[in-house]
């Protein structure tokens, strides 16, 4: 947080865009949205089309892919009665994003649909 306000722009390159233009990145990039946010600097996110998905996050924690907290904690330091969630996703809502540019240009988080209607075409 404190060097937040001496950066530009933050530049994320997520596991999968979202149907909605919402992404899923690696653990701890929200909270690195929401200082950008809150500092007012634009978060860009960097991907190829191969990574638009068509789903939509009705259910943040069905995206919840839990990995070992052995990488948090030792085991031995945990104490009986506390669980440790080791999330290896996070959730980022498109309202944090301010462009995606992908290897057809850049585009607004609104914008995300109209990708997925050219790629995803029925027809």
């Amino acid at each position: 947080m404190a060097m937040m306000s001496r950066v530009n722009k933050v530049l994320i390159s997520p596991k999968a865009i979202l149907a909605n233009g919402g992404l899923l990145a690696q653990a701890g990039t929200h909270m690195i949205a929401l200082a950008a946010k809150h500092y007012r600097i634009p978060l860009v996110c960097v991907s190829g089309l191969h990574k638009l998905s068509p789903l939509y996050a009705h259910d943040i924690d069905a995206f919840a892919d839990l990995k070992s907290p052995g990488r948090v904690f030792d085991y031995g330091e945990v104490p009986a009665n506390v669980d440790v969630l080791s999330p290896h996703y996070d959730y980022i809502p498109p309202e944090l994003v301010s462009l995606f540019i992908t290897n057809s240009g850049g585009h607004l988080p609104s914008y995300v649909y109209r990708l997925l209607a050219e790629y995803y075409d029925q027809a």
